[in-house]
């Protein structure tokens, strides 16, 4: 978000960029006391019924099923040592998996810092191998990882992404039984090269939460045939009616015959196998296909199976059929379409912290929560904001038809300060995290957008912006780029708006991005319409209702507000906590904000905006901006509502393209 840069050094350049008070921008370099920053009383309804016993207990991977697995969630021994210290002989603290330690959740609570290494251990059994082999899984473990299986590491390099999940093949280092797992972690949050997001270490009182660091993910084991599937790409093609399935597997590949069947509804439409010497099977899929949309998400199932001498592996998944492209409207301006039909984006700004697991929901039932709200109050879409989701929050958008616009998670606190040097060393490890994101989610036909750069953060200089958008394009050409999302553009798309003059000509004369992308607060902003890219506003709005009883911020809770809010909310609005039970002033009061912030919009998508997102879903932290509350106990606005508003932008959207 634009104001997370109010800082020092930026004191000049915010004051031409954001037309925000001069208050607001002193306030945001107020720091917030680290002791104030980290008490956090508030809990959410799921994280008050979490257990060991019931910690995150689903099958982590929805696209890729097997039924012999093993949760590792639960309590484990932990300790933390010096970042020079060795293998801990004592683990005297208990933590609970997979919350980060800085969770209410995990029972630690506590800051980290990069001078700490933290040490997890626990025992897990392993039954009759049978000549197959064992792997372990980890969905998120920020930001380097070491594992240890029987006190021998078990891999050849540190895992090095705290946004993506990975593996290891353990056959060799167990034994019938039980046995000894430890990870060793390192987390330097915003003073290392990991995509951090909205994580820093120095809470600098504007739109920065605090540091996620350690196992924060589900940990899991799962028994394969010695030849097994690894991973797999299906690519749906809607126009000639196919489905591509390439398969990655491990083994003894050669003897190895790989089949898939694919239904509908309960009952086989189609099948096929991977011919001798191919890498993929494409299947033929009956007539008329059923694509997939917000309004009808169909979803193939699709079950593969490998066989070898080795055995038999059989992994069940799904996969939607649709397209995502842009093309002129009967002016010629160019919009996004869906399935060959014009579709107005209308998204929430959705940042997914939570105030007893941060990063990591509560439960699964707590992430599927935040997407009916959703698909409730008539939003089409969610612009999932500097974080990846467990994969279960990407599996409900599939199965109720919500589309998400995927942000890549931000650089460093230099990064984020627009320093083109740091962005450069950490470009590396940027280009690496990106492709293992998108690897990550490509399967998912929710995903629709890829946002690689917010704003500044993290974003190098003209040409290395350009080869990341261009990378992107080759190797996921199903979905749209937005390139880059409010801040440096580099394909000519603005000059000189909001006192910037960071774009440049096209020097190939090429425009490789699909949208030009302009944030403005608190009302939106439409980028000229034109046949070149769609017109979007990636960030607006602001509401403000703090309300008693369902915020950690400290400030608030003494009877204030955080400085960082006063320059930007509604002047209308008390600063301090208001109780929930007012007689509804507040809620009128949102409701005429919000239909002052979303009328506007309506003749915009009707002149060529093609989409925009509203910050924000939910409070966090000290932002009480969202549509509901920090805790998810109080939704702001009735659904009905909130779905006339959107109607309307949805109907002017499609009278303007016609």
């Amino acid at each position: 978000m634009i104001q997370s840069r109010l800082k020092s050094t930026l004191k000049t350049l915010a004051a031409v960029v954001i037309a925000a008070s001069a208050a607001c921008a002193a306030a945001a370099n107020t720091p917030i006391p680290m002791a104030e920053t980290i008490t956090n009383t508030l809990t959410t309804a799921w994280g008050r019924t979490v257990t060991p016993e019931n910690a995150w207990r689903e099958y982590p991977r929805p696209q890729m099923v097997r039924g012999n697995w093993q949760c590792l969630n639960g309590e484990w021994e932990f300790a933390v040592t010096a970042v020079t210290a060795d293998v801990p002989r004592a683990f005297p603290e208990r933590i609970l998996v997979p919350f980060a330690v800085e969770s209410k959740l995990s029972g630690v609570g506590r800051a980290v810092t990069p001078n700490d290494l933290l040490w997890y251990r626990r025992a897990f059994t392993v039954g009759p191998l049978d000549g197959g082999r064992l792997l372990l899984h980890f969905e998120r473990v920020d930001y380097r990882a070491q594992v240890y299986v029987n006190g021998v590491e078990a891999m050849d390099a540190p895992h090095e992404n705290g946004n993506a999940p990975f593996s290891l093949d353990i056959t060799d280092l167990v034994r019938e039984g039980t046995n000894e797992l430890k990870v060793c972690v390192w987390d330097p949050t915003d003073a290392g090269p990991g995509g951090t997001g909205k994580q820093t270490l120095d809470r600098d009182g504007g739109s920065f939460f605090g540091t996620v660091s350690g196992i924060c993910g589900s940990v899991w084991t799962e028994r394969v045939c010695e030849t097994y599937l690894a991973d797999w790409r299906i690519d749906a093609d809607a126009a000639r009616g196919t489905v591509r399935i390439k398969p990655e597997l491990r083994g003894r590949r050669r003897d190895a015959q790989v089949e898939a069947v694919v239904s509908f509804a309960g009952k086989e439409v189609a099948r096929g196998s991977l011919a001798p010497g191919g890498d993929a099977l494409e299947i033929a899929l009956p007539r008329p296909v059923r694509l997939w949309s917000c309004a009808a998400p169909n979803l193939y199932d699709v079950a593969l199976t490998v066989r070898s001498a080795a055995g038999t592996d059989e992994v069940k998944g799904y996969f939607g059929v649709r397209t995502v492209s842009t093309a002129l409207d009967a002016r010629g301006i160019r919009r996004v379409t869906v399935n060959g039909a014009f579709t107005f984006l209308l998204a929430t700004l959705d940042q997914g912290w939570w105030p007893d697991g941060l990063l990591t929901p509560p439960s699964e039932d707590a992430c599927r929560f935040d997407v009916d709200f959703h698909k409730k109050a008539g939003f089409n879409a969610i612009r999932k904001h500097i974080k990846v989701e467990p994969r279960a929050f990407y599996a409900h958008c599939d199965r109720v038809g919500v589309m998400v616009l995927q942000d890549i998670p931000s650089g460093n606190e230099y990064s984020r300060l627009h320093d083109r040097t740091a962005s450069h060393a950490r470009y590396g490890s940027y280009r690496r995290e990106l492709r293992d994101c998108i690897a990550l989610l490509r399967n998912h036909p929710c995903v629709v957008m890829w946002i690689p750069f917010n704003e500044g953060w993290g974003q190098p200089g003209p040409d290395k912006t350009r080869d990341v958008i261009r990378w992107i394009k080759r190797a996921d050409p199903s979905r749209l780029v937005d390139g880059p999302s409010g801040w440096n553009d580099y394909e000519g798309g603005f000059t000189d708006v909001r006192g910037w003059k960071h774009a440049r000509d096209v020097a190939d004369g090429n425009v490789y991005a699909d949208v030009l992308d302009f944030h403005r607060y608190p009302h939106a902003i439409m980028p000229p319409p034109s046949a070149r890219r769609v017109s979007f506003c990636g960030e607006f709005g602001g509401l403000h209702a703090c309300l008693a009883g369902h915020s950690c911020d400290p400030l608030a809770m003494r009877g204030d507000c955080h400085p960082y809010l006063k320059g930007m909310r509604d002047p209308r609005a008390p600063l301090g906590p208001v109780p929930v039970d007012d007689g509804g002033a507040w809620r009128e009061r949102n409701r005429t904000r919000y239909l002052e912030l979303m009328k506007p919009v309506v003749e915009m998508a009707r002149k060529g905006l093609g989409g925009c997102v509203f910050t924000e879903a939910q409070d966090q932290y000290w932002e009480f901006m969202g549509l509901m509350t920090f805790d998810r106990a109080v939704v702001k606005f009735d659904f009905d509502f909130l779905r006339s508003v959107h109607a309307e932008i949805y109907e002017a959207a499609r009278a303007g393209a016609d």
